[in-house]
């Protein structure tokens, strides 16, 4: 795939420089000389898919380092079925567990013994870290970003909208209305990957639940708070109006996440709720294409986003570690990847915060700038639902259960209120053996 930059880049947003390979005992890739000769190594590599432009920069990554050291092969394990978690788990039973890992859901394999521990040289760059019992196991690709919604200039024109006028949620849904009204859908949805449904579901619960109880999760295990409580209902009540609206895109349930931003750059849809991980997917689709990003207020004006460090990064799985010439060479790799050159290319094309504690300076696109500032000037700033840890941390599958349930609501198969219920009842079945609260693990 090729990356347009035409019209897209602003100025450079200097974040300053960092240096990994200071302290470093082992050789790193640039070290190491034409004729020192190397043992073959083969090593397996897993990376979630289901953003293509950030897929497309993991294989370019791979790629590279194998041509920069050519005694490395890298078989690249494609997640291409499913849930990421599921083909991970998939691999994992059939003892095909890949030796490097995009890790996502860390807890859950950390408790199971597979992954390894990462060295204090690769750990102590970062920013920010999530530990388990005093380790690290995860070199974190990014920070947590603020979702929020990309809209079309040239509709929000050609209808005479402001975003800097929507100061309030009813704002918004007037926005809609008004969309709705020109025959144009006000919202497109990729609600065929399931995962896409948590960006909205994300909104909701936070502005509802989290801002005013960040320790919900934990209080559900101790059995105080329930998914049939007012604040949960309010939450998914204002979800599920979006789609009984008419608000969203009438395609969603059949849209895969790639093909939201074509469907926006045609018109046919006016706003796209998403990360800005999606900037380049549409600068690429369309690079004459105009559009704009904010963030959602809450009822009371308020801008409560996504954000803060996350356990998720790259891995090494715990058999691959006990081989010294695999173990080397994968972090190599991570050095590889979080050096100079090579991570300024990524922050810039995939729009993401660096994880680094010394930044690196990149590009900036406009919209990228004001993710920035939102992030900066946000009322209240955490990490979504599934990405918390510890006593927060979800039963395994619930996240999903529960995105597949308000889909239903979405066409009137269910209602919101038997959907609670059935929620509080899967949340008994799934903590039956996994409870952090009253069981650590």
């Amino acid at each position: 795939m090729k990356h347009s930059r035409n019209g897209f880049w602003g100025f450079f947003l200097l974040l300053g420089i960092v240096t990994l390979y200071t302290g470093c005992s082992k050789k790193s890739t640039e070290q190491r000389t034409a004729g020192e000769r190397k043992t073959p190594v083969t090593l397996t590599a897993v990376y979630a898919i289901g953003n293509q432009l950030t897929a497309d920069l993991m294989h370019e990554r791979v790629e590279n380092y194998m041509k920069l050291n050519p005694h490395v092969t890298i078989v690249e394990k494609l997640s291409n079925e499913g849930s990421y978690l599921d083909a991970i788990r998939t691999l994992d039973a059939v003892g095909e567990l890949p030796d490097l890992i995009e890790m996502r859901d860390t807890p859950l394999f950390v408790r199971a013994g597979k992954l390894g521990e990462l060295p204090s040289d690769i750990v102590d760059v970062f920013e920010n870290t999530v530990s388990f019992n005093g380790k690290v196991y995860t070199a974190p690709i990014d920070e947590s970003y603020p979702n929020g919604i990309i809209y079309s200039k040239k509709i929000f024109n050609q209808l005479g909208i402001n975003p800097s006028d929507i100061k309030t949620y009813n704002d918004f849904l007037g926005v809609c209305e008004k969309i709705k009204a020109a025959g144009i859908a006000p919202i497109v949805v990729g609600g065929a990957d399931i995962w896409h449904i948590g960006f909205w579901w994300g909104y909701f619960w936070q502005r509802e639940v989290a801002v005013k109880d960040p320790d919900w999760i934990a209080h559900r295990y101790e059995d105080k708070v329930h998914f049939t409580d007012p604040e949960i209902k309010a939450a998914m009540t204002g979800l599920n109006e979006l789609f009984q609206k008419g608000y969203i895109e009438a395609g969603w349930a059949s849209t895969g996440e790639g093909q939201c931003p074509s469907i926006l750059i045609s018109g046919q849809a006016a706003m796209y709720f998403i990360g800005p991980f999606a900037f380049q997917q549409i600068v690429e689709a369309d690079p004459a294409f105009e559009f704009g990003f904010f963030a959602i207020p809450d009822n009371n004006g308020k801008i409560n986003v996504t954000g803060g460090p996350i356990p998720a990064g790259w891995a090494i799985s715990s058999e691959a570690q006990k081989d010294p010439a695999k173990a080397e060479e994968i972090y190599n790799f991570i050095r590889y990847f979080f050096s100079k050159d090579v991570y300024t290319a990524y922050l810039a094309k995939a729009n993401a915060l660096s994880s680094l504690k010394e930044k690196y300076t990149y590009p900036a696109s406009e919209q990228f700038q004001e993710v920035m500032h939102i992030a900066a000037t946000a009322n209240d700033k955490q990490l979504m639902w599934n990405q918390k840890t510890g006593v927060n941390e979800l039963p395994p599958n619930f996240r999903n259960f529960c995105y597949k349930l308000v889909s239903e609501w979405f066409l009137n198969v269910s209602t919101i209120d038997a959907g609670l219920q059935t929620m509080d009842q899967e949340w008994k079945n799934a903590t039956k053996d996994f409870n952090p609260v009253t069981n650590p693990q």
